[in-house]
């Protein structure tokens, strides 16, 4: 059932139209909304004054035109007609008017018209205004004001309408729920007004690949007719929206590919004004049973399978199935000891030392967040990290380790009367990243109260860097103005690495250690040496992950490697016992000197 979008082929407008009979031209102009009639070539043959005022073609010449002649921007127009040749009826794009000093959202419809012998010789369209589809009293009810889709109300009446009657029914329904990512990050970046132009730009796609209606039936409670057989799309909620298919349930594997093909849908990048936005999205789907008697029943197991869809990057798309309950079901007794954990001050820091490979100075450390649980004791971080940042938990938490690192440079300072390290490396996760209004609030109040960020080191991923080129520039400058030095971490593992390197000033690059464990293979220590050529050209400081023997160190020593990480030298240690290592090194150097 996956529903590919096709484009008819340019023609060449050489041929002559004749003015259409005037009787036509009277039946058209009489219908009260938008209406025009075209050709198999795709050329007007007739339109009304709604559908001409709407798309300004007053003055223009289009009869025996192509619509793309008078509109540069009719690609939606044009896609519709396209598939209408294909012979479908379907419905999509928004159009914005203004009238009477209210905003009109208006969707498109085109159907096929076929001869006796089933051949297709025009098409008609119609504007469909979306702010009266179910009467002026609950017109806030039929569209969403923004996009002109179906509201949530809209999308829950429809629902309600497909969930099976018979408990030994078949399958009822395909749904789906979309949830763009980081939008919020998108909104603080460029403004609201942007963000709504991007919401606008998706709820247009959206309707392009389905057999779309723009708002709810007249009488969603109805499961026969015409209004059945449509797909409806919803937005339910700032940067969610949901699907209904219309007609016979499809195959599971069916609807995975109609999810895959919303998610490329979303993938394309929107352009608004000057900026070129790409965005990311999350799909989950589920086709109902008798086990879903209630809107309650389908909500819940499809937030079940969207978090699950999100917990496994971005741009996945995953189907309901029972064994996921269970597992979101621990997923959130996790999330509740993680929220707790936040409240009641269980989380931890530890520090695992940096090395000069050439003095075996301790010059830096990695600050590394551990969970202190009140029963389990130490839990290890690849049981909680994922969760907070696919939680959001990242953001605050992450602003709490940074505030904690300034406080123990701090300490060391009071204690040992001299700065121990020339700096301290936190990681910034990407949902800290791409959404940085608490991360830098954090540090600019930090740079307030005088304290000084010139030893602080961000840590980002490659991925991190390269995923919105602008929020990192901008992200990144910001930085710097702090004094706050950025380090790309695990280097070498993304496709991205190059391009980080020469769009971005990095203070220091981190070969991430599994190019440290293959140093025992020839290939290896190739390309050992190549990472460090490049981390050279670009005039950054390097430090190797991973560190575990001493014929490591001695080959990265010998390379050319500035400093080195890992268990040869020592594990990640609580503040106090790192300020106590630290200090020893240091009077280790005086004392050699």
């Amino acid at each position: 059932m996956t529903r590919a979008l096709t484009s008819p082929t340019p023609t060449t407008l050489s041929i002559e139209v004749e003015p259409p009979p005037a009787w036509l031209a009277r039946f058209v102009e009489d219908i009260p909304t938008g209406v025009a009639v075209f050709d198999a070539e795709l050329r007007y043959v007739a339109a009304n004054s709604p559908w001409i005022d709407t798309f300004r073609l007053a003055g223009a010449s289009w009869i025996g035109q192509r619509h793309d002649a008078f509109d540069p921007h009719a690609a939606q127009l044009k896609g519709l007609l396209g598939r209408a040749l294909a012979g479908e009826a379907v419905s999509g794009g928004i159009i914005e008017s203004a009238v009477g000093g209210r905003l009109h959202h208006r969707v498109i419809g085109v159907r096929p018209q076929r001869r006796s012998s089933g051949a297709i010789f025009g098409i008609v369209a119609a504007l469909h205004e979306t702010t009266t589809a179910l009467g002026e009293k609950s017109a806030s009810e039929a569209a969403d004001r923004l996009t002109g889709l179906a509201s949530r109300q809209g999308f829950l009446a429809r629902l309600r309408a497909a969930l099976p009657t018979d408990v030994a029914a078949g399958p009822g329904a395909a749904m789906f729920l979309l949830d763009i990512g980081n939008f919020k990050g998108i909104n603080d970046l460029y403004g609201a007004c942007v963000g709504d132009s991007v919401l606008r730009a998706v709820a247009g796609r959206l309707l392009t690949g389905v057999r779309a209606q723009p708002t709810p039936p007249e009488h969603p409670e109805r499961r026969d007719g015409p209004a059945a057989e449509v797909d409806l799309v919803a937005r339910l909620g700032a940067d969610e929206f949901g699907i209904i298919l219309g007609g016979a349930a499809p195959s599971i594997g069916d609807a995975e590919a109609f999810a895959r093909r919303l998610l490329e849908l979303i993938d394309t990048p929107v352009s608004v004004g000057d900026h070129r936005i790409r965005l990311t999205a999350n799909a989950a789907f589920i086709i109902t049973g008798p086990a879903h008697r209630t809107e309650d029943d389908v909500l819940r197991d499809l937030n079940v399978a969207l978090q699950e869809a999100k917990a496994r990057g971005p741009n996945v798309a995953k189907a309901w199935e029972p064994a996921l309950t269970t597992t979101v079901g621990r997923r959130l007794a996790l999330l509740d000891q993680l929220r707790r954990a936040v409240d009641q001050g269980e989380f931890v820091l530890h520090y695992q030392p940096i090395l000069s490979l050439t003095d075996h100075r301790v010059a830096g450390a990695e600050a590394l967040l551990r969970w202190n649980h009140p029963s389990n004791g130490l839990v290890a971080p690849a049981e909680f990290l994922p969760l907070l940042e696919e939680s959001g938990l990242i953001v605050p938490v992450g602003c709490w380790v940074i505030r904690e690192v300034v406080r123990q440079m701090q300490v060391w300072q009071m204690l040992y009367g001299r700065d121990m390290v020339d700096w301290i490396a936190v990681n910034v996760s990407a949902r800290q990243f791409n959404d940085p209004s608490l991360l830098l609030a954090t540090l600019s109040e930090i740079n307030a109260s005088g304290c000084s960020l010139d030893r602080l080191k961000i840590e980002i991923t490659e991925s991190t860097v390269m995923r919105d080129p602008e929020v990192t520039r901008a992200v990144l400058d910001d930085l710097q103005d702090l004094g706050i030095r950025v380090a790309l971490d695990d280097f070498g593992t993304g496709y991205s690495a190059l391009g980080a390197l020469r769009y971005y000033s990095l203070d220091t690059i981190k070969i991430d250690r599994d190019f440290t464990a293959r140093l025992d293979t020839a290939s290896g220590r190739e390309m050992m040496l190549a990472l460090l050529k490049i981390s050279r050209i670009h005039d950054a400081l390097v430090v190797a992950e991973g560190i575990e023997t001493g014929a490591q160190r001695d080959f990265l020593r010998a390379a050319g490697c500035d400093f080195g990480q890992g268990y040869l030298f020592a594990r990640p240690m609580a503040g106090s016992f790192f300020g106590a290592y630290a200090l020893t090194h240091l009077v280790e150097d005086i004392a050699a000197g």
